[in-house]
């Protein structure tokens, strides 16, 4: 199964980003899914932690809420900014990126973004809404697992094997 990192703004959208979390884990199994308030152990260096999850991810889904852009804006470029670095550190690493729009939230605007971040208006998105959460994250799951078939075989197999159950003498 393909391995996800969710990026998302803490502040406003923690509460959508854990729901997310819940709902893919649920499917793919938890350690497929990173999210940084329920991945990374107390006491680890987050810093290393989030570098290392952003280089094994198979895809990162930005979470944007209503206001994700100018929050975006108004931070850049003078303060420090984590989703900011999350996403940059995807791109190098030319990773699938997959905005996942919140309820009430429009399509990414290249406008809005700095330039560093101007393919991410170009990249397909998927929503999250708040009355279907079931069927879009299951959604995501199907468009994830058929974007990268040979993980979700590989970890179905290895599913089966330990599912196996030893004969009895």
């Amino acid at each position: 199964m393909p391995h996800i990192f969710i990026n998302y703004r803490r502040e406003t959208d923690a509460y959508a980003a854990a729901l997310l979390d819940e709902l893919l884990s649920r499917r793919l199994g938890p350690d497929q899914v990173f999210r940084a308030g329920r991945s990374i152990a107390p006491g680890a260096d987050y810093t290393l932690e989030i570098a290392r999850a952003i280089t094994s991810c198979d895809a990162m889904l930005v979470v944007v809420g209503p206001g994700w852009q100018e929050q975006l804006a108004a931070r850049y470029p003078d303060q420090e900014d984590w989703v900011l670095y999350e996403i940059e550190k995807a791109l190098e690493e030319q990773k699938v990126i997959v905005p996942v729009l919140l309820s009430g939230t429009s399509r990414i605007r290249p406008g809005d973004l700095p330039e560093v971040l101007l393919p991410l208006a170009s990249f397909q998105y998927l929503r999250f809404d708040y009355r279907n959460t079931l069927r879009d994250a299951a959604y995501m799951c199907d468009q994830l697992e058929r974007r990268f078939p040979a993980q979700t075989l590989r970890s179905r197999l290895s599913a089966a094997r330990t599912r196996r159950r030893p004969r009895r003498p």
